[in-house]
């Protein structure tokens, strides 16, 4: 690798000292996987070698300071910490024979073997033998313009301690008939890409036997999808005000996963200076909606540059080898790893800090960036995580005067105290997690781990080949979008004004008949309505003692929308900053402007929380806003009522209840708008779809990346089918039902095991509907559907955040504010979680809104309680 001097590499030349220590190493790391024949002779090299130690009590001073760990982090006795290290060396020595075995008899003649995945495993105590080790390995296949990946393990065994095969593989576990001969990896790999199992390798006496298959632990049987660490760090560039494509607890524990499982990699010919980013991959489990488990990660290689051992690869070793002679790291690999744990902090590649990004990279320009960075890092993270990315990046590792190579047991020892075990001091003041606990964390902790963004990424890649079936098949929807000055400004519509109706077909579909439910959710949206539901008068009144508690907590601690807005007038008068009340969307079916219920106390305008209302509906006027299916009505009504202190604005998507894919634009839309244009903090959507739609997932994404918080009904299916989109999309608030006494609804569909199922009113809730609708009386009606419980949700949500404005209203901008933190889907997560007193039914998380909101509880109580929450949120 040779160096480009340029004015923004002026720097490249390495310091004076730094050459010195270089220069000792060099004479070790020449050539680590030498024969023991190849001695040094260190004689030869008397002078150098002096003049570098007297190098080393110069740096003596900051060496002891990388190395010397607190108390709590030292374990000098902690036997994990060295049984880990025993581990590391011992699949050291595995992966360079493993490696040398590859480079000698990976030929291939099918011209289609593109590369190797191996999963970064974790070490674990075996209580085996400790002569074998197996990989989960993945094989490149070039598949006409893509690569696709076959599912494999390799068990490497130490020849010199056991020689016979049947010490702890035996012979029953030879495929039938193949015997422990040599094994074509090239023809191996093709013979088993029709299978549904994972191709098992041995390799002894240098040479490669063909096991019995194993099961599938990754993907489906035909197509393992994955997710690169270079695409949440693309997405991460697409973010703004702050957000992270990875949260805190998810980037903490995948650097420390990186960094306990890369040890054995290091300075081997698996991980070369050109490491990256890009080589870190995540599989898809065989169950299709899991995610990846972000403590399993994969290093992926190229086939020719890694393993091939003809003379263009040769030839290219040669030159990597010549370019580490003026690298200023001793471990180029090493150097790389304290690069991407300063990405990963960031979620940032390093080329961000260059000064000229189309500048030529490599191992120096990466030093001197890394260098750059830790200046950033020792003040935005925290002291063992700057320490441990510092060690690696300055080769804080090494024994203070000695000279050692890094293959040495004391260095990588150094390198476990000073590196790994800083990344696990941090995750376990944090969230007190060992390292051991990594090996098998829950699903939920991995959901958490991901986070909404990540998960979105997650979603995004893996299903990246629907996708594009879908979008193939599927054709653009044009709708009709009008401009602001099409709008009929809502506060001038008279009681009396005609208001065009668009009168839709009767949809005769029953819900009772399964063969026709099965064959409907297929295709198309429906509005979530148990219709079918017939209340009885007890059942009525106890839903409306249920509504009554809610609403006396929520008026005791919330201001009135009027007494806030008349703050806000004092507040503008005074010239300071007007109160920000809370916005809400609905999109629903749109509502009835002559319902007197939603009327202002004259009966002449319309509640002035309205502010706004437009018809996305394909092919109708975007003034038309008549609810003829009575939905919609409801919906707003039970969020004028819960939301008493927010604004409301409306976006009509249907004209009936039951509706074919022509209406997933218009939602799609309508989400653009209502965050682009209305700028709202909430979106209630009682609805779902149970197919892919490009353009309403990137909608829903975008509305979360924007925080906003998002509530959608689960299904009123039952055990039948599960949740819906949007509601079945990471980052959204899916909403099931409860009766008065908050039993779980026999519609709602069957509890995720690996989410929380908020749950709260919706069987028989009574809220406005339009006039000369069946069931019209007084403006109102009974309805019943987990569509009725997300509004109550979403308005629930709306109070929280609204009580938090009205009490920081007039304070200085700060970090310490509640307002800015509960816009985040995981803080109101752990808002709503609070109220929920116990689980019921079989795994409903039902909220009882006045464990927050209590009767004998202060506005600072409750102030104090959400602080508290934040305070605790990661413990």
């Amino acid at each position: 690798m040779t160096l480009t001097r340029s004015k923004t590499m002026a720097y490249t030349t390495p310091n004076p000292k730094l050459q010195a220590v270089r220069r000792i190493l060099q004479g070790l790391n020449h050539s680590p996987y030498a024969e023991s024949s190849s001695a040094t002779r260190m004689s030869k090299r008397k002078r150098e070698n002096g003049t570098a130690i007297e190098v080393f009590p110069l740096l003596e001073l900051d060496a002891k300071k990388r190395r010397v760990l607190p108390d709590e982090v030292l374990y000098t006795s902690d036997d994990m910490g060295e049984s880990g290290v025993d581990c590391a060396i011992l699949m050291r020595k595995h992966l360079v024979s493993l490696h040398q075995g590859l480079q000698a008899q990976w030929n291939c003649v099918c011209r289609r073997c593109s590369g190797l995945g191996m999963r970064l495993s974790l070490p674990q105590r075996k209580k085996k033998s400790q002569m074998e080790t197996t990989f989960d390995a993945f094989f490149g296949i070039q598949s006409q313009s893509e690569v696709t990946f076959h599912e494999a393990k390799i068990t490497v065994k130490n020849v010199q301690n056991d020689q016979a095969l049947g010490t702890s593989l035996g012979a029953s576990e030879l495929a039938p008939g193949v015997l422990p001969d040599f094994a074509d990896i090239c023809q191996c790999i093709t013979e088993s890409l029709d299978q549904q199992n994972s191709m098992h390798l041995l390799f002894e006496d240098g040479l490669f036997k063909k096991l019995r298959p194993q099961p599938k632990s990754f993907g489906d049987y035909q197509l393992p999808r994955t997710v690169s660490l270079s695409a949440l760090f693309k997405r991460q560039q697409e973010l703004s005000g702050g957000s992270s494509v990875l949260p805190l607890k998810g980037r903490r524990i995948l650097a420390l996963v990186l960094a306990t499982a890369l040890l054995p990699f290091l300075e081997t010919p698996w991980v070369q200076s050109s490491f990256n980013h890009s080589m870190i991959q995540f599989f898809q489990p065989v169950q299709d909606e899991e995610l990846p488990e972000i403590t399993k990660p994969f290093l992926v290689m190229d086939q020719d540059s890694a393993f091939s051992a003809d003379k263009t690869s040769t030839q290219s070793n040669q030159a990597e080898t010549t370019s580490c002679e003026h690298m200023v790291h001793p471990n180029p690999s090493v150097l790389a790893l304290g690069t991407l744990l300063c990405e990963l902090h960031y979620c940032t590649t390093i080329e961000t800090w260059q000064n000229d990004t189309k500048a030529p990279r490599n191992a120096n320009t990466n030093y001197y960036s890394s260098r750059k960075l830790l200046k950033n890092l020792e003040v935005d993270a925290s002291s063992d995580y700057y320490l441990a990315a510092k060690a690696c990046i300055e080769w804080g590792y090494f024994p203070n005067g000695e000279l050692s190579t890094f293959e040495s047991s004391k260095v990588q020892s150094l390198f476990y105290q000073n590196v790994v075990k800083r990344l696990e001091s941090e995750i376990f003041k944090s969230w007190h997690l060992r390292l051991e606990d990594l090996s098998s964390l829950d699903p939920r902790q991995n959901e958490l781990c991901w986070g909404p963004i990540g998960r979105e990424v997650v979603s995004r890649q893996t299903n990246m080949v629907k996708s594009e079936s879908s979008a193939t098949n599927s054709d653009e929807l044009k709708v009709y979008l009008p401009s602001a000055s099409n709008m009929t400004p809502l506060g001038y519509i008279s009681h009396n004004q005609v208001i065009p109706m668009q009168i839709p077909t009767q949809n005769t579909r029953s819900l009772q008949n399964p063969l026709h439910h099965e064959k409907y959710f297929k295709k198309g949206l429906q509005f979530f309505d148990a219709n079918n539901l017939t209340a009885s008068k007890q059942e009525i009144e106890l839903s409306e003692k249920w509504m009554e508690r809610l609403l006396s907590s929520i008026y005791r601690h919330v201001d009135s929308y009027d007494t806030a807005m008349q703050l806000s007038a004092k507040a503008i008068r005074n010239k300071s900053t007007a109160f920000e009340p809370v916005r809400i969307a609905i999109i629903d079916t749109g509502f009835d402007p002559k319902n007197p219920l939603i009327m202002d106390h004259d009966h002449r305008r319309l509640d002035s929380r309205i502010k706004a209302a437009q018809s996305f509906a394909n092919g109708a006027d975007p003034r038309d806003i008549q609810d003829v299916v009575g939905h919609g009505t409801h919906a707003l009504g039970l969020l004028l009522t819960v939301a008493t202190s927010a604004e409301i604005y409306i976006a009509k998507v249907a004209n009936q209840e039951n509706v074919e894919r022509d209406s997933y634009n218009a939602i799609a839309k309508a989400i653009n708008h209502a965050v682009n244009e209305w700028k709202v903090d909430i979106i209630s959507m009682s609805f779902g779809i149970r197919e892919y739609y490009e353009p309403m997932r990137a909608a829903v994404s975008n509305a979360l990346h924007s925080q906003t918080l998002m509530f959608a009904a689960a299904s009123n299916d039952g055990a039948n089918f599960g949740r819906c989109f949007p509601a079945k999309y990471p980052g959204v608030f899916c909403i099931h039902s409860t009766d008065g006494n908050g039993n779980p609804s026999g519609f709602n569909p069957t509890a995720d095991e690996r989410d929380v199922n908020f749950s709260l009113l919706g069987e028989h809730v009574r809220s406005h509907w339009p006039s000369g609708k069946v069931g019209y009386n007084n403006g109102a009606n009974v309805l019943s559907g987990t569509s009725v419980a997300t509004p109550i949700a979403a308005g629930l949500a709306a109070s929280v955040l609204s009580f938090v404005r009205q009490r920081e209203y007039g304070l200085p901008a700060g970090t310490d504010l509640l307002g800015p933190w509960l816009k985040d889907a995981h803080s109101m997560d752990a808002v709503l979680k609070s109220m929920v007193r116990q689980r019921r039914g079989a795994g409903y998380d039902n909220i009882t809104p006045h464990t927050l909101f209590g009767s004998y509880s202060s506005k600072e109580e409750v102030y104090s309680k959400i602080k508290d929450i934040r305070e605790h949120m990661y413990d």
